[in-house]
């Protein structure tokens, strides 16, 4: 993303998103990479400490503590974050299919759509399945209403390879994905 861009973003150019859908994979590594600069120390700290501790007296046993903390506590500690960020009711703005519309400095609204199924039906050209919405899925799951999301509640932005990542106000770690994919095919769909 250049510099021009991102300048065009902050001073109130409207963006409309095509309909996207992110997975809970997605969601989970930019957790991850976030999480892991603040926290991870804490989490290295005491493996490093045993593992010096076992070095300095040439006992084998304390190495072993720290292989355990590693192969043992360090997975539980994600499971904890997988139950405590991933499972909370703000997750879910992660995983359904919704277009978005931001407007720099005024707000970022969700509009929330059912998801797409893959049908056995051809496009024009007869030689690709094509993705249609799911009807069936109404009755069975409703969907959230539209969500509007105030620009004072948006804390700082960070672009990823994949996303712009908007971070949210409130007690949890909170961030809306944005594929730069869904963007640039809505812009390019409007240049066309």
């Amino acid at each position: 993303m250049t510099e021009r861009e991102d300048s065009a973003r902050t001073q109130g150019e409207a963006i409309v998103t095509e309909p996207f859908l992110t997975t809970s994979g997605d969601y989970f590594a930019v957790l991850i990479s976030e999480w892991l600069p603040r926290y991870g120390w804490l989490m290295a700290l005491p493996v490093v400490a045993v593992a010096v501790i076992g070095a300095m007296t040439h006992d084998v046993r304390w190495l072993l503590v720290a292989l355990m903390l590693v192969f043992i506590v360090a997975p539980m500690a994600m499971s904890f974050l997988y139950t405590y960020y991933m499972l909370a009711p703000e997750a879910r703005r992660a995983v359904l299919r919704k277009r978005v519309e931001i407007i720099p400095g005024r707000h970022i609204r969700l509009e929330y759509m059912h998801p797409e199924r893959k049908t056995s039906a051809k496009d024009a050209t007869g030689d690709a399945d094509i993705k249609i919405p799911a009807d069936d899925w109404r009755a069975e799951a409703p969907l959230p209403p539209a969500e509007t999301i105030a620009w004072g509640d948006v804390l700082r932005i960070r672009s990823t390879s994949r996303f712009m990542v908007y971070f949210l106000r409130g007690e949890r770690m909170q961030f809306l994905l944005v594929p730069h994919a869904a963007v640039s095919r809505c812009r390019q769909s409007r240049h066309e």
